[in-house]
């Protein structure tokens, strides 16, 4: 399972998406001059510009060391550039800070998931679930079972799973997520409908539509998965999955 990628893309849905803590205090100057820079870096963020999202950033830290949005957001930035302990070290000011900030503990939590701590980052997504002006706390739980699945806590994991259904039950990773924690263990019935469901809710993957190919296979080992091998074949036609796909033929 393709853990850190899903992990990356919930992290930064999250900060793109996720509520901010907003202080009820009327900001001072240099306080919105900071927050300004963090929209600006978030919008460079999402063009991959990360040369002007750091400068951004920085910027707004100068302006204001304690932005918690800042700190997380340059954490992110950094993050993805590989500068770990950077990172890290933005990430545990930005929770310090603000230990009640959602997405701050969300995304430090994704962090210490992807550099094998996986212990130690379930802590953080409980403590993101904990708030409850949380508006994304899918992101959360999936972070949190996707996670758990890298250590094989596959009964916690799929608590988790069905708690961010819960909360949002069209939400494509963690039905993408389930359908393969299913079929790994031989549910292939419910991993149909789990598959079914996420293509319904998101565009087919190369993965997703892979998964379906093999559960119809098991389900059925004379199934018709023409039509979803023909859908492999010409939207991922260089994909790894596709290549799997021709060595059973």
């Amino acid at each position: 399972m393709r853990t850190e990628k899903i992990l990356a893309l919930l992290l930064l849905l999250g900060l793109l998406q996720g509520c901010v803590t907003v202080d009820p205090k009327k900001p001072t100057d240099d306080e919105a001059a900071s927050n300004v820079n963090v929209e600006l870096g978030i919008g460079y963020l999402r063009q991959n510009n990360f040369e002007l999202a750091s400068e951004k950033l920085l910027k707004a830290l100068q302006y204001n060391p304690d932005n918690v949005k800042a700190n997380y957001t340059y954490a992110i930035l950094q993050d993805r550039l590989g500068q770990k302990e950077l990172a890290e070290r933005h990430y545990e000011i930005a929770a310090r800070l603000d230990p009640k900030n959602p997405e701050a503990a969300n995304n430090y939590g994704a962090f210490l998931c992807r550099n094998n701590r996986e212990r130690e980052s379930e802590k953080y997504f409980l403590r993101a679930l904990d708030n409850p002006l949380y508006k994304t706390p899918e992101f959360a739980y999936t972070n949190a079972a996707i996670c758990l699945l890298k250590i094989n806590e596959r009964e916690d994991a799929r608590e988790y799973l069905g708690k961010a259904l819960t909360e949002k039950s069209d939400f494509a990773p963690a039905l993408l997520t389930m359908s393969e924690l299913l079929f790994s263990e031989g549910e292939h019935e419910q991993t149909k409908l789990y598959i079914d469901r996420y293509h319904l809710a998101a565009p087919a993957t190369a993965k997703s539509l892979w998964l379906a190919i093999k559960n119809t296979l098991e389900l059925d080992s004379a199934g018709d998965v023409a039509e979803l091998a023909q859908r492999l074949e010409s939207e991922f036609p260089d994909s790894q999955e596709y290549q799997d796909w021709l060595k059973i033929q």
